[in-house]
């Protein structure tokens, strides 16, 4: 018999590859954010999925969690393919570009101003989520990091200062949907620094997920929240006054 984390694994890759959706109450939970991550390892593994990007968060108790972001990786103007019947939300974001790896080094942790010198440049992303799970709202944290944090596409858009990352004051996101604003509001990070999140994975305990490697792009985390898009069609996501992205969801 099959393990419940195995089961779980199972129904997410069959959902990965059919682009389904599986209702999130018949799934089991990882007993931890640890074996929720072995599970999201697991299934990149089966999926062939390439470690070309993370998404880093810090979760309940100062956890720091990460999703892999293996694409698809869009480029402004191109079109988003979602589930029939899955929610879409739009995440404004600061995205980093690793130079060099960064391996795990216990006992000597990363100082922010180090790990800014193993970036070499600062892009506006934006992050589609599309979770798996039907009705994910209110999902277990363990089960959302099993599902990648519900990673579903990353736009990269124009090159930023990352001097950027210093100070959000006067910096504001903007996202209309078919010409309808759907957000406007300050720009703000649900951890203050953009960084933060970055430097506490950076500074991890444990590694299932696979290293941080120079090529790979590392997003801080959404400036707006996760925007819930009420349809589809043409989006136009900007963080004012410093670059705009137009994409479509389809």
């Amino acid at each position: 018999m099959p393990t419940t984390n195995e089961t779980l694994r199972d129904s997410l890759v069959a959902a990965r590859r059919d682009k389904s959706l599986i209702e999130m109450t018949a799934q089991p939970v990882p007993a931890s954010f640890l074996e929720g991550l072995d599970v999201q390892a697991q299934i990149a593994k089966r999926l062939g999925q390439a470690e070309a990007g993370w998404k880093v968060a810090i979760a309940e108790g100062g956890v720091p969690v990460a999703g892999l972001m293996p694409g698809p990786w869009l480029a402004p103007g191109d079109v988003y393919d979602g589930a029939i019947g899955a929610e879409l939300r739009v995440e404004i974001e600061i995205a980093l570009r690793l130079a060099k790896d960064v391996p795990m080094r216990p006992g000597q942790p990363y100082s922010r101003a180090e790990l800014l010198g193993h970036c070499d440049k600062a892009y506006l992303g934006i992050e589609i989520v599309e979770s798996r799970l039907a009705n994910w709202l209110g999902a277990p944290f363990a089960l959302w990091l099993a599902d990648a944090l519900g990673h579903g596409g990353y736009y990269l858009g124009q090159e930023l200062d990352m001097k950027v990352l210093d100070d959000l004051t006067g910096l504001s996101c903007f996202i209309s949907l078919n010409g309808v604003t759907i957000y406007d509001q300050p720009a703000v990070h649900g951890n203050g620094d953009p960084m933060t999140p970055f430097l506490a994975w950076a500074n991890r305990k444990d590694e299932l997920m696979g290293g941080l490697r120079a090529g790979q792009i590392v997003t801080t985390g959404s400036l707006c929240g996760g925007v819930l898009s009420p349809g589809k069609g043409e989006i136009v996501a900007k963080l004012n006054p410093l670059g705009a992205v137009t994409l479509t969801l389809r």
